[in-house]
């Protein structure tokens, strides 16, 4: 072997060697920050709660019970404001989450929504409009209010409920005139101007992370509600089968429970939300499929 093809090798080794021990450099500069509470619930409707640290080992665990009898939970998030859990059924219903106790509660008003189509969907709320977001079936794309699981209307000036513009990449994305499947949604907290949020969304076909809509700031502002989307980077993780992920208030901690194809179980990530990279932290419970991720605030 010559000279120079050990230095190559070399070489080589060391370059190996820094993108492994990078790797971990992004969590670990977060754990100082990393939310302490965070839940998943299955699609048995097992409730489960843990501390992202340590993934696998459940804290809590409680049956969810009280949905209508055809509804299955695709989705929960906590209404920061409030301090509550709310839960999508795959009916378009809307309930309110007694974390305790696992007891449902139909959010009064809250009826099957007509443009719900096959899922998994994406769930978050928009902590600037306190709205209820929901991504993903077909491209769907609408927003519900909280307090009685109506539709928000898109256009006013047009007869009857519009739901928002379906999902879409930007003509100037890499990926446009691609279909996006968006099945993850989570905003962003900004602490100097609560009016302000960026929402990001996972797109399982492309295992990438997106943003729907422009980041907080951009000019020209593109809203969330048109539907466009932008690729921000890919998650690392190869095609992923489902997804749920949430954004911690305050620190904007972004977290993501991942079915990827390449693992059986479902894992727990950290999203780094300027690049779209991926840390996983650890198998999420028992590791089954989750429906539904939120961090308690």
């Amino acid at each position: 072997m010559s000279k120079s093809n050990v230095r190559q090798r070399v070489i080589g080794a060391t370059l190996a060697m820094s993108v492994v021990f990078a790797a971990p450099a992004f969590a670990e500069s977060s754990m100082s920050t990393m939310p302490t509470s965070v839940w998943a619930i299955d699609d048995q409707h097992k409730l489960i709660n843990v501390n992202p640290k340590q993934p696998s080992n459940v804290k809590k665990s409680v049956q969810v019970t009280g949905l209508a009898e055809d509804d299955k939970i695709i989705g929960i998030d906590f209404r920061v404001a409030y301090g509550d859990m709310y839960a999508l059924a795959n009916t378009g219903r809307i309930y309110l989450i007694n974390f305790n106790t696992g007891e449902a509660t139909l959010v009064p008003g809250s009826s099957p929504v007509d443009y719900m189509a096959m899922g998994p969907y994406g769930f978050d709320f928009n902590p600037a409009a306190d709205k209820l977001r929901v991504v993903g079936g077909k491209n769907r794309n609408l927003r519900l209010h909280p307090e009685t699981g109506g539709i928000v209307d898109f256009d006013k000036t047009v007869p009857a409920t519009q739901v928002d513009p379906k999902l879409a990449y930007s003509e100037s994305d890499q990926f446009a005139g691609e279909l996006p499947d968006i099945v993850a949604a989570g905003y962003t907290y900004n602490t100097k101007d609560s009016k302000l949020t960026t929402n990001y969304a996972i797109d399982r076909r492309n295992g990438m992370l997106v943003m729907q809509g422009t980041k907080e700031g951009a000019t020209p502002s593109v809203s969330p509600n048109l539907g466009v989307l932008y690729s921000v980077g890919h998650l690392g993780l190869g095609a992923i089968r489902d997804a749920s992920m949430d954004i911690s208030d305050v620190n904007n901690v972004a977290l993501a429970a991942i079915l990827s194809s390449q693992n059986e179980h479902t894992v727990l990530v950290e999203v780094d939300l300027d690049t779209g990279r991926s840390y996983t932290l650890g198998t999420l419970g028992s590791g089954t499929h989750y429906t539904g991720f939120a961090i308690e605030p």
